[in-house]
């Protein structure tokens, strides 16, 4: 949810509760002036409290009234694939197929628009009474003389009455009415509520406190007339008789109001004794309590080191710019799509010779960011493999033509993207580095640190470069080279890098679905807190099968037995093909355990599979 629409219910609920705590505690005091300030601070305080939160707070919460961590709160595992984040709920997974969200916040704002126009439709047509009036002293006091039968009202110090309907002790006691609205600025509470109830129009507790606050208005306009002397039958009478007129615009402090009998028996009560004074303490608790929800709101978030909404933490370190985006609503497109873009790498990337002449070869992941305006920025090798491969990625990937830039809630942003490119030697050429399967395992283990520390980031489909040999062309050479390897191969060799890789049955959706159904956050492990990451290592052989499960980097027994024991209990995979035959291949699953006790915000997990 927007942060917006988080803190504006947050405000309402504060408000809600104070409009309560006035309802069946302050409503029937004569404390006049203490409750207008009890309606002032009590929108005041509604308004800031979201903005702090007291660390502090929210742990003594926690342990006076939970204690040990809940075994009953949601479990969630992710794993990470690359170019994807997942995340798996156990139980149920909730697919919505209507932006419910966006429909709703359409929704509101345009409400709120009406109600802004609603607003502003007012405070001209004051604008319109004024210009049609006459201005006039009476009694040595200022006013604006209405022409048309309305009831006299006040806005700020501006007093309009129609003088010439009234008799002499009326309109001396409407100046004093009007006059205490004005010089104690009464319309600046109106003013505010009115503001209040236009992004809160929803809340029925918000408009119910608007009434109660010019009831209260009117209650000390009352007490103001009265305290001059006029005889309270006399003033009461005169309220009456004027119950009839047409009020002027909704904003205004009006002479005459609905609900006249409440002012009148406000009138006649008794003055409320000193110690009910003591009511108003109620207030502290309800501060508090709304203090403290906040502070336990706010410590449950992500940390600051988190990624939220896909933003990075930090800038690229080679140019200060505006937030990098990892997982965005719309990504960048290169100009004509994505054959496009691997049709202008096979144009432009070469093999370099003195690679060729060495023998070097490998993978080279380069990280770059994709500006708001579509240009190549910040690329960086973030794995090499030699200065000449590492250079030719670098210089290829900045020679690309403007994108079509990413956004993100309908705005271009700045999207980091990462690009693996494979150089391989082939051919009659200098021989292949075979590496062992202890380089193998620690190059795996390296690329899985690397997708880690991306976090979600957002990967281009890997870029095989090619270099043959001189004495036979391409076609000649692909046909010899996989004659034989088709003799070589190994019935028990197991690839990291293959032409097909190997599939869960029914894809990468069927393997999430797999794993939120048996996944079991262990119960023991729940008591104890523990959480993070299980990166496993196994092997899908050429039948299909599981074998070989291995964990490459634990947290905990328990976790680490759970994570073998799911894997382990996979069905047979469709296995991985290199040059058409099928072969045994090794693969990298990283498991996220994560416990969540309350409806936190996804965060894409992205981990590395081989």
């Amino acid at each position: 949810m927007h942060p917006f629409f988080i803190y504006l219910i947050q405000v309402n609920i504060a408000l809600a509760l104070f409009y309560l705590l006035y309802t069946f505690v302050l409503k029937k005091d004569t404390f006049l002036r203490l409750k207008r300030l009890f309606f002032l601070s009590a929108i005041g305080f509604s308004l800031l409290y979201p903005l702090f939160a007291i660390p502090g707070l929210s742990t003594t919460w926690q342990n006076l009234f939970f204690g040990s961590p809940d075994l009953n709160g949601e479990v969630l595992v992710t794993f990470g694939e690359p170019g994807t984040g997942s995340v798996i709920e156990t139980g149920e997974r909730a697919i919505e197929s209507i932006p419910w969200t966006k429909l709703l916040s359409i929704f509101y704002m345009g409400i709120t628009f009406a109600f802004a126009l609603r607003f502003l439709f007012q405070l001209g047509s004051i604008y319109r009474v004024r210009t049609k009036c006459s201005r006039q002293t009476i009694a040595g006091i200022p006013v604006y003389r209405l022409k048309d039968n309305i009831t006299p009202f006040s806005f700020f110090r501006l007093i309009f009455i129609h003088s010439d309907k009234h008799s002499g002790s009326e309109l001396e006691q409407i100046l004093l009415h009007e006059l205490t609205h004005a010089k104690q600025w009464h319309s600046v509470d109106i003013v505010l509520i009115e503001l209040v109830c236009l992004f809160s129009w929803w809340n029925p507790f918000v408009w119910l406190l608007k009434r109660e606050m010019t009831m209260n208005l009117e209650y000390l306009a009352d007490k103001g007339v009265l305290r001059e002397g006029v005889d309270t039958k006399e003033y009461q009478y005169h309220l009456l008789r004027l119950t009839y007129h047409e009020s002027a615009v909704p904003i205004v402090n009006n002479f005459n109001v609905s609900r006249l009998k409440q002012r009148i028996m406000m009138m006649n009560k008794s003055k409320s004794p000193a110690l009910r004074l003591v009511k108003y303490l109620f207030i502290l608790p309800v501060c508090l309590l709304l203090v403290t929800s906040n502070s336990v709101y706010a410590n449950q978030k992500p940390s600051s080191h988190t990624l939220e909404e896909g933003v990075l933490p930090e800038p690229p370190p080679e140019k200060v710019m505006d937030e990098v985006f990892v997982a965005v609503e719309n990504k960048p497109e290169f100009p004509g799509g994505s054959q496009a873009m691997m049709k202008f790498l096979a144009d432009n990337i070469r093999y370099p010779v003195i690679a060729q002449e060495n023998g070097i070869q490998g993978r080279v992941v380069c990280s770059l960011v994709i500006t708001k305006e579509g240009k190549i920025s910040n690329v960086e090798v973030l794995l090499g493999v030699n200065p000449s491969l590492d250079a030719e990625v670098k210089r290829v990937i900045g020679s690309m033509p403007d994108w079509k830039p990413g956004t993100q809630r309908g705005n271009p942003v700045n999207v980091r993207a990462i690009m693996p490119v494979v150089f391989r030697l082939q051919g009659d050429g200098p021989q292949e580095q075979v590496l062992s399967e202890e380089d193998k395992e620690s190059l795996a283990v390296r690329e899985i640190e690397l997708m880690n520390a991306l976090d979600g980031a957002w990967i281009f489909d890997e870029i095989v470069v090619v270099a043959y040999g001189p004495s036979k062309s391409p076609v000649q050479e692909e046909d010899q080279q996989e004659q034989q390897e088709q003799q070589n191969i190994d019935e028990t060799e197991v690839f990291v890098v293959v032409d097909e890789q190997a599939e869960f049955p029914g894809g990468l959706e069927a393997m999430m679905k797999f794993l939120g159904e048996n996944v079991k956050y262990p119960v023991e492990a729940q008591k104890n807190g523990v959480e993070g990451r299980v990166i496993c290592n196994f092997v899908i052989m050429k039948d299909g099968t599981i074998t070989d499960v291995n964990v490459v980097r634990g947290i905990d027994s328990l976790l680490d037995a759970e994570a073998v024991r799911v894997i382990e209990s996979m069905p047979k995979w469709k296995p991985g093909k290199h040059r058409g035959e099928e072969v045994n291949v090794r693969y990298t699953l990283p498991i996220n355990f994560r416990l969540n006790k309350e409806e936190t915000e996804k965060r894409p997990d992205t981990g590395n599979t081989k």
